[in-house]
């Protein structure tokens, strides 16, 4: 699909002017960030003090400008942030208890768009350079209209907050493997420039 077909004509065009790359959420000041191409979406996006849901996508079609940039892979990115558990490890401390968790039941259901875990196939789980990253499949009825039902996504400790990234195809493009974790690269350096951990972390034998 070529960049000037607008993959994203599900979002809303808002007007240049809110066609931002860049938002800060949350009373812990986390700063979001999508490389080259990469916006807010405004009208899918929603963020309190306590917690954050944003929306990035093609900031031409957000905007409604084909002179805008495009990303080079046709895909949506998500960032949730939560505060992190202040009695818990941190998450450069549980890549062996998320790679186990992510194969439960639990751990299916909570990347199950619906919630029920029979509906995730985990596809590659690894950590890297303290994040930890996730391949997955979800055949349950996606949150984004459009969206694939296969993607990427990497926790990371961010300030006093856990920060999850998400990378997703849309269906008739979807991402390959190679492109989707590459975009999520792309992501978790901005996310991570400047932003350094400042929970204290855990001892490594807290449960």
């Amino acid at each position: 699909m070529a960049c000037g077909e607008n993959p994203l004509a599900n979002f809303t065009a808002v007007g240049p002017n809110d066609a931002l790359s860049e938002i800060t959420v949350t009373s812990d000041r986390v700063v979001l960030r999508g490389p080259t191409g990469f916006c807010v979406d405004p009208k899918s996006s929603n963020h309190n003090p306590a917690k954050a849901f944003i929306v990035f996508g093609n900031c031409a079609a957000i905007a409604g400008d084909d002179e805008l940039p495009q990303p080079f892979v046709t895909a949506i990115a998500t960032a949730t942030v939560h505060p992190a558990d202040k009695k818990g490890p941190s998450i450069s401390q549980s890549s062996v208890a998320l790679a186990d968790f992510f194969e439960t039941d639990a751990g299916k259901a909570s990347l199950s768009a619906s919630n029920t875990p029979d509906s995730v196939d985990i596809l590659d789980s690894f950590s890297r350079n303290g994040a930890f990253f996730v391949h997955a499949r979800d055949t349950s009825a996606p949150t984004t209209p459009g969206a694939d039902n296969t993607y990427w996504r990497g926790y990371f400790d961010v300030k006093n907050s856990v920060v999850a990234l998400s990378v997703i195809g849309l269906k008739g493009a979807p991402v390959s493997s190679t492109e989707g974790l590459q975009t999520l690269y792309d992501f978790a350096n901005a996310l991570l420039e400047d932003q350094p951990v400042t929970k204290t972390p855990a001892t490594a034998t807290t449960s």
